[in-house]
């Protein structure tokens, strides 16, 4: 078993467009792997089939997860949808080891576009959140937590799951327990996908801890990840827009250490039962 996210998302080209993936044991969330995990494999596999385009950089992942991916080799087919003079959007279909469909993801990659304007601007403001080296590291795994979890660096600064309080959570996240000890390089594929590795907001307002699904899965990448320290974690922020029904609306974002937005994601997650 793995314990490193770099290779636990690896995959290999067994022809043009056509990706192997051994899906690690030990990454698992309920039946099958870790959402976040599909979703850095999927933009993996679009990143090494437009090689000859390394100029377009990653930009943005739509995805819908519509069944478990259990442990095995499963496969990962890559398509162009269109391919423009600055922009492409691919298709990724992920099918498990038992030949059932398991994800669907479009990825949009395009170069720079720039124009006149000289510097990053937005209205978003990173949150008030402590030096990470003052937030203890938790662990999060069996039986409480997924077991993809034990793989994860969770620094908890704000929204304890089960407290009934206000729906939103704030900390810092690696894709290692220890970024400082064990530092892996940033890529497109970790960022969007470690976004996902956080607990449901919802979790924070519930008294009781029921299980949680996510049914569509939209971020956008905004930072060009070579350009964050792999020794430093990633500042979380999510919060709830809504519930009805047991289906919510959660806005996720990863902050760089020195201010800047790296990943803005918006997740419909579903109760259960």
């Amino acid at each position: 078993m793995t314990d490193r996210f770099t290779d636990a998302c690896r995959i290999n080209e067994t022809e043009p467009g056509a990706f192997s993936w051994d899906v690690p044991a030990g990454w698992l969330q309920g039946r099958g792997a870790w959402g976040g995990l599909v979703i850095a494999a999927s933009v993996n596999a679009v990143e090494v089939t437009q090689q000859q385009s390394a100029d377009r950089r990653v930009r943005s992942v739509t995805a819908h997860m519509f069944g478990p991916l259990p442990a095995g080799t499963a496969r990962i087919d890559v398509a162009p949808l269109r391919v423009g003079s600055a922009m492409t959007t691919w298709k990724a279909s992920v099918t498990g080891s038992d030949g059932s469909a398991a994800a669907h993801s479009v990825i949009i990659t395009g170069t720079p576009r720039a124009g006149n304007i000289d510097e990053p601007w937005g209205t978003a403001a990173m949150p008030d959140l402590p030096d990470w080296r003052a937030v203890p590291s938790v662990p999060v795994g069996p039986p409480m937590g997924p077991e993809f979890g034990l793989h994860i660096g969770y620094r908890p600064a704000l929204g304890v799951p089960g407290s009934g309080d206000t729906p939103r959570a704030l900390g810092w996240v690696s894709p290692v327990p220890d970024p400082a000890d064990n530092a892996e390089q940033w890529t497109a594929g970790m960022t969007l996908g470690l976004v996902d590795a956080w607990w449901p907001a919802s979790y924070v307002a519930m008294t009781g801890l029921r299980p949680m699904a996510t049914v569509s899965f939209s971020a956008h990448l905004l930072v060009p990840p070579q350009t964050l320290d792999p020794q430093q974690p990633l500042g979380f922020e999510s919060w709830v827009s809504s519930m009805e029904e047991g289906f919510t609306s959660e806005t996720r974002r990863l902050w760089s250490p020195d201010g800047r937005l790296v990943v803005e994601n918006h997740q419909s997650i579903v109760v259960i039962k």
